[in-house]
């Protein structure tokens, strides 16, 4: 399950699980074959119901991590391809959703006629970088590349302001890397330094597929560092991004002018084609400090390097065979251990679902979601919430004033299930046939001027950020609402002709973590009307605190590779969200079958092993190296094996379905336990 705080530029958490777009009826239920039964359950509970399917599921080469709701995304995705090759090749009417969904998935496949333009198609744009010759000339560049969501130097968004969270609001976020990371820019540890060295070289070599001599290119690939570095080293890192009050710096526009006086806020307002607003809010007023001298002391022609560094890296994956390869041998190859780059038709997918998801997910939802499946989850939703308030009302840490106001929070979280009721327009945006990165760019401009044009104005509830097709699912604090796709209504997740244990295990514990989210330690700080608000009493938020750094020095114990631990606080919300998900499920899964006369075993697995046993099927998955350290630096997730032996060795009904007693390894003794939610 991914967290996000900034999905579409709103505060959002979401949670990455992959799987099917359609109801397989071959999989009706959890396949038991893969469970390893030599392996004692309370040692390694992950590996004992999963290592078979590590085994069946080998890691394919052009994948970092291949999980079962990865190969699910595949299915999903294969589905999906059907969509998109039946818009390319039907008789549509200009200007329909057909034919751009068409005209942009088909040129994208023309490998032929993309590699005859070359770099044709952005050399313009070379050449008007090339003739820049004052800062202002440089500032304005920037302006002209945010309107096409090209990365440069800094962010700028709509997205509900937190602590008014009915309007949208302009925000500006630190930017400008070319490395995921600021960690990858600052620190000296020998993976790190190898990967930056990594990146000097592969600038260098896009710099050399687009004309420069290799002294030219190594120079700007030094050049490029050296302006990288700076910002990053004014960059707030994860873990202070993620406290929202540390991201939450609102200041009228007269101020921001006075506060950073060497950019022209005015132009760059008008630029984007927006009047300029009244208040922003800076999310790393540092960072802007820092941006804001470089754009005295830095020259004009270091500036310009950087500018045509900022177009190749952003347009190299939509160029010729060779520019996307070198993009790849780095991204994927250097940063993730991937061994080989996805077949052309998948990447050609993934930018025509980000150009035009909902367009998609239109023909989508037609073909691939049974309404049944709704009907289910709505009966879940509604008893994984009575579950929760059930178990806020039990909970013995939590005072009477703070349990009311949680209680009234849980009441009101909104759930949108499957698509959305109404659709986006995409009659504005022109797809045509001159070139794919044309196409690119345009649907990015149209993307982002439909973003920014929020800005000022009342947020929009039945808005979704995700389409229907997205193998995924979210929550968001400002919105306070969970969100299922179409996508994810189907297993390992959700059996529509499934058992109860199954379900609950699966897409009940799913259901739960997004609950969940609301009162992690970064959710809990928003109320029901998702405003950033101290809603706590002072001693319960430090009773909370104490339960939460429980979990935090449990997974800094945990080893994800050789020496490297996990990142607890990192984590943190996460792994809150996954404990607090899969009680509630269990939970609800009680409540839902104590008066249902249920089968003592299914396949040799009684309905509390089943449980628990769908839950860890969720997360079996095979991943290499390079993936686990960067997973480890970068990501708010603990890795699967984490996910699943973390929080049932925290939980008594765990240990009484498998019989775990303190000989066993993943026991933990009832005093050490993490029980928050």
């Amino acid at each position: 399950m991914k967290t996000n705080f900034n999905v579409l530029l709103i505060i959002v958490m979401t949670t990455s699980l992959f799987f099917s777009s359609c109801q397989e009826k071959k999989e009706k239920d959890l396949d038991v074959s893969y469970i390893n039964e030599d392996i004692n359950p309370g040692d390694n509970f992950y590996k004992f119901a999963n290592e078979g399917w590590e085994e069946a599921n080998p890691l394919p080469s052009d994948e970092s991590r291949f999980g079962s709701f990865d190969l699910l995304d595949k299915e999903t995705k294969k589905k999906v391809k059907t969509i998109l090759e039946e818009c390319a090749n039907g008789d549509y009417e200009e200007n329909s959703l057909e034919k751009k969904i068409g005209n942009f998935y088909s040129l994208g496949m023309n490998t032929e006629q993309i590699n005859e333009q070359g770099i044709d198609p952005i050399q313009p744009e070379l050449e008007k970088i090339g003739n820049l010759e004052s800062t202002e000339d440089i500032q304005k560049q920037i302006m002209h590349f945010h309107q096409y969501s090209i990365g440069s130097t800094f962010g700028f968004s709509s997205g509900a302001d937190a602590k008014n969270s009915e309007m949208n609001i302009a925000q500006l976020s630190q930017g400008g890397l070319g490395m995921s990371d600021r960690d990858y820019y600052t620190q000296d540890d020998e993976r790190t330094q190898e990967i930056r060295n990594d990146y000097r070289n592969y600038i260098t070599e896009i710099f050399e597929l687009a004309g420069y001599n290799s002294q030219e290119a190594q120079k700007a690939a030094e050049t490029i560092m050296k302006i990288e570095t700076r910002l990053a080293k004014a960059s707030m890192t994860r873990l202070e991004t993620r406290n929202p009050h540390n991201t939450y710096n609102k200041m009228q526009v007269g101020k921001l002018k006075k506060k950073y006086t060497n950019f022209d806020w005015d132009a760059y307002f008008e630029s984007l084609n927006i009047e300029a607003p009244e208040e922003l809010n800076v999310k790393q007023p540092e960072f802007f400090a820092e941006a804001d001298r470089m754009f005295k002391d830095v020259s004009v022609k270091d500036w310009k390097t950087y500018l045509r560094w900022n177009l190749l890296n952003s347009s190299a994956p939509y160029l010729t065979e060779d520019f996307v390869q070198t993009h790849f041998d780095f991204y994927g190859k250097v940063m993730q251990g991937t061994e080989e780059i996805k077949e052309r038709w998948r990447r050609v997918l993934d930018v025509t679902n980000r150009a035009l998801g909902d367009a998609i997910g239109q023909k989508f939802v037609e073909k691939h979601f049974p309404p049944e499946a709704k009907e289910k989850m709505e009966i879940l939703v509604n008893n994984l919430k009575e579950a929760f308030a059930q178990r806020i009302e039990q909970l013995e840490w939590m005072g009477e004033e703070t349990k009311e106001k949680a209680l009234a929070k849980l009441d009101v979280m909104n759930t949108k299930i499957g698509y959305p009721d109404k659709w986006r327009d995409y009659s504005e945006l022109e797809i045509d046939e001159s070139s794919y990165i044309a196409n690119v760019l345009a649907a990015r401009k149209f993307n982002k001027q439909y973003q920014l044009n929020k800005i000022g104005k009342p947020v929009d509830p039945d808005e979704w950020f995700f389409p229907p097709q997205t193998v995924n699912a979210y929550y968001s604090p400002s919105l306070n609402e969970i969100c299922f796709p179409a996508g994810i209504l189907q297993p390992p997740f959700f059996y529509l002709d499934g058992d109860d244990a199954v379900n609950y295990g699966a897409i009940g514990a799913v259901i739960g973590h997004e609950m969940t989210h609301g009162f992690d330690d970064m959710g809990r700080q928003y109320d029901k009307e998702g405003n950033l608000n101290d809603w706590w009493t002072e001693e319960d938020s430090e009773k909370f605190e104490k339960r939460t750094k429980v979990l935090v020095e449990q997974y800094n114990e945990k080893t994800v590779l050789d020496t490297v631990n996990a990142d607890g606080e990192l984590t943190l919300g996460e792994n809150i969200a996954d404990l607090g998900g899969l009680s509630i499920a269990h939970t609800a899964y009680k409540n839902a079958t104590q008066n249902k006369d249920l089968p003592e075993e299914i396949n040799g697995y009684t309905p509390e092993q089943r449980f628990f046993l769908a839950w860890a099927r969720v997360w079996a998955q095979n991943i290499r190296n390079k993936e686990i350290l960067r997973r480890t630096k970068e990501d708010v997730h603990s890795l699967g094996i984490h996910r699943v032996n973390g929080p049932i060795s925290n939980m008594e009904s765990w240990y009484k379905a498998f019989k775990v007693d303190e000989n066993n390894k993943l026991y933990i003794p009832e005093d050490k336990r993490a029980e928050i939610w």
